[in-house]
């Protein structure tokens, strides 16, 4: 029996093999196995005029960025924390106006007395003119106490004058905020003597903002007010009006001053931007999104549905950039359907099944 089962395991063992090697061959004829259709979006390459672009760094800066200085001598008294958004017209530091509010108590009491002599010269001068009509007073005695109604009239002036300053000095020891803004930086604190002009507050405007780049001299030509620029950031890109160019250059860097209008976009005085300037003349080109760029081991990808619905990988050079288009110098058609959803993990070849086409 022992003999019997020694004879029958070797001829399992071959006819296993076999079967092994049945299978393998089987396989081997039917290649590797086909990658399921990729779901996909596409729009179409089109022809458009574009500009060969140069990209420059800008920054988000405010029209007024002032230090406020203090009107009138004394101890601060209070001044606004940094961060505080204010209004115009309101308070952003206080003076102690002890000292002011007595000066002002002085020039009302003395204009008071002067006006309430007043009232004693026009007696005077009604009473010499009668007097001087009857002959009873000599007319330079009249003349000499017009003089002195009149000498009294300036004193009154004068003293209306120091009330008004007095009445200043008390306002101006509220300093207020020229603009509206926010807070950035206290410059001095609480219970220091400041003398006029000394700074007391950095005050930013916060709203009045314009985006300020360089740009060379010589691509000056093909810059325009009103131009639609791209200026990139962290939240994406923006299309943004010039407002106006310097036409001062630097004589160092050759440069003068771009300024971009921020439009309605909410932005961070000192935000830094990417900023695609103009340097040539515009001239047609193909051009496709920019979704459409794959980037690839350092070179740039685009897939295009072939007639036979197969995603075709094609090497591409950017010419220029302008907004969400970039142009290409070769490898695409105007009329080519471009992938611009679904291409990251496509496999040269590969079917796909468009979802949706523009």
């Amino acid at each position: 029996m022992t003999k019997s089962i020694q004879k029958i395991v070797p001829r399992l063992f071959g006819i296993a093999m076999l079967a092994s090697l049945s299978l393998s061959t089987a396989s081997a004829f039917q290649g590797p196995p086909q990658m399921p259709p990729a779901h996909v979006e596409v729009t179409t390459a089109e022809e458009h005029m574009m500009a060969p672009q140069m990209d420059v760094t800008g920054t988000v800066i405010s029209l007024q960025d002032s230090r406020i200085s203090v009107e009138v001598e004394g101890p601060l008294q209070w001044i606004a924390e940094v961060g505080t958004a204010v209004e115009k017209g309101d308070i952003i530091a206080r003076m102690d106006n002890r000292l002011l509010a007595l000066a002002l108590r002085q020039a009302e009491a003395n204009l008071k007395r002067l006006q309430a002599d007043m009232v004693f010269r026009n007696q005077e001068v009604k009473r010499f003119e009668d007097l001087s009509a009857r002959n009873n007073a000599s007319k330079a005695r009249l003349e000499e106490t017009i003089a002195q109604r009149e000498m009294l009239h300036h004193e009154i002036q004068n003293a209306q004058a120091l009330v008004e300053r007095a009445r200043g000095d008390v306002e101006r020891a509220n300093i207020r905020a020229p603009f509206p803004g926010h807070v950035v930086t206290r410059l001095a604190n609480i219970g220091e003597y400041l003398i006029v002009g000394e700074e007391v507050i950095r005050l930013v405007n916060t709203r009045n903002l314009e985006i300020s780049l360089p740009a060379p001299i010589s691509i000056t030509p093909y810059l325009h007010d009103g131009d639609k620029i791209s200026v990139l950031d962290d939240r994406g890109i923006h299309q943004l009006p010039i407002k106006r160019i310097v036409p001062v250059g630097d004589m160092v860097s050759r440069m003068v001053q771009v300024l971009l209008s921020p439009g309605e976009e909410p932005w961070i005085v000192g935000t830094p931007v990417k900023v695609s300037l103009p340097k040539g003349t515009p001239k047609r080109a193909v051009a496709v999104p920019r979704d459409a760029l794959i980037y690839k081991a350092g070179s740039v990808y685009v897939y295009k549905v072939g007639p036979d619905m197969s995603a075709e990988q094609i090497k591409v050079e950017i010419d220029a950039a302008v907004g969400l288009l970039v142009s290409l110098k070769k490898g695409l058609q105007a009329g080519d359907k471009v992938i611009i959803r679904g291409g990251e993990r496509l496999q040269p070849g590969q079917k796909v099944v468009i979802k949706s086409s523009t």
